[in-house]
C-alpha cells in the first residue's frame, strides 16, 4: 500500500496549470510518548534539566513518487525551549509544486561546503552570535544540548555537543522504500516531525549505560561518545503520525 505526503495547491481550471503549494516543516519534541517539558532521564535514572538546545536543519527535500528528490532550500538553526517551546516549533517554509510525495528527508547539521567557513564573517544563522561554532576545532556544532543534573548528590553541568562532517545526520522519513512509512495529510497543513528527546540518552558506548557518573557522558564534544550521540539521535526522529523510525547515513558515509 502506498502512503504519501500530500500537498495541495490551487489549480487553474482553464489551463490545467498547477500553482505552487505552501510547504512548512515543524518539529515536535517528545519525551517517550509524552510532550517534552524540559527534563529527560538517562538510562541510569539521572534527570537532566535542559538549559539550552539548538540544532541545525539543512538539505530538506521531499521524495517524489518516482524516488527522486525535490529540494526545499534553506538552512535553519532551530532553537528549542524558552519562548519557542518544544511543541510544533517552525523549522522551514517554502513553496513546492502541488502533488504527492513519498516522504521527507533532511540533515541535522551544516553542509560540508559551509561547515568550515570563517564564522566571524557569516550571516545568521551561521555567525558567531549563534554560539554554534567551535573555536578550537574548525566547524559548527550541529546539535547543542546543555543542562544540569544531580549526580551523587552534586549538581553537574551536562553538555552534549555533536558536530564534524562525519556526524552530519541524514534522516529519511515516510519513504515507501523503507519500513515505517506513514501518510501525512496535506492541504497546506505543516509536515510535523517528532524528536524523541529520551532517545538522545538511551544508550552509551558499546554495552555501557549512558551514565552521568562517568564524566565522559557529561561533557561530550567528540570521540566515541559523540559517535554514540549521533546514533542515538538517528533513532530519535519520526513523522508525527508514526512510531520512531528513521533511515540515516552512517558516520563517514555522507
Amino acid at each position: 500500500m502506498r502512503t504519501l505526503i500530500r500537498l495541495t495547491a490551487l489549480t487553474t481550471a482553464l489551463t490545467g496549470t498547477t500553482l505552487a503549494a505552501p510547504f512548512a516543516l515543524n518539529l515536535n519534541v517528545l519525551n517517550g510518548d509524552r510532550p517534552f517539558t524540559g527534563q529527560l532521564t538517562t538510562q541510569a535514572g539521572q534527570v537532566i534539566t535542559t538549559d539550552l538546545w539548538q540544532l541545525y536543519i539543512s538539505n530538506v527535500a521531499l521524495v517524489k513518487d518516482d524516488g527522486t528528490e525535490l529540494p526545499v532550500p534553506g538552512l535553519t538553526l532551530v532553537k528549542l525551549g524558552g519562548s519557542a517551546g518544544y511543541q510544533n516549533v517552525p523549522v522551514l517554509k517554502g513553496d513546492v509544486p502541488a502533488g504527492t510525495y513519498r516522504g521527507v528527508r533532511f540533515d541535522v547539521g551544516v553542509p560540508r561546503a559551509l561547515n568550515h567557513l570563517d564564522a566571524s564573517t557569516q550571516p545568521a544563522p551561521l555567525g558567531l552570535d549563534a554560539g554554534m561554532f567551535w573555536a578550537w576545532n574548525p566547524g559548527y556544532i550541529f546539535s547543542r544540548f546543555e543542562g544540569k543534573a544531580q549526580v551523587g548528590g552534586q549538581t553537574r553541568d551536562v553538555a552534549l555537543h555533536m558536530g564534524a562532517d562525519t556526524r552530519r545526520l541524514t534522516v529519511s522519513l515516510g519513504d515507501v522504500m523503507k519500513p515505517g512509512t506513514v501518510q501525512v495529510k496535506g492541504g497546506g497543513a505543516p509536515v510535523t516531525v517528532n524528536l524523541n528527546a529520551a532517545r538522545m540518552v538511551a544508550a552509551g558506548v558499546g554495552a555501557e549505560k549512558f551514565d552521568l557518573s562517568d564524566a565522559k557522558y557529561t561533557q561530550v564534544h567528540g570521540g566515541p561518545v559523540a559517535d554514540q550521540l549521533y546514533l542515538n539521535l538517528g533513532a530519535a526522529f519520526s513523522l508525527a503520525s508514526a512510531a520512531p523510525t528513521a533511515g540515516m547515513a552512517m558516520p563517514g558515509h555522507k
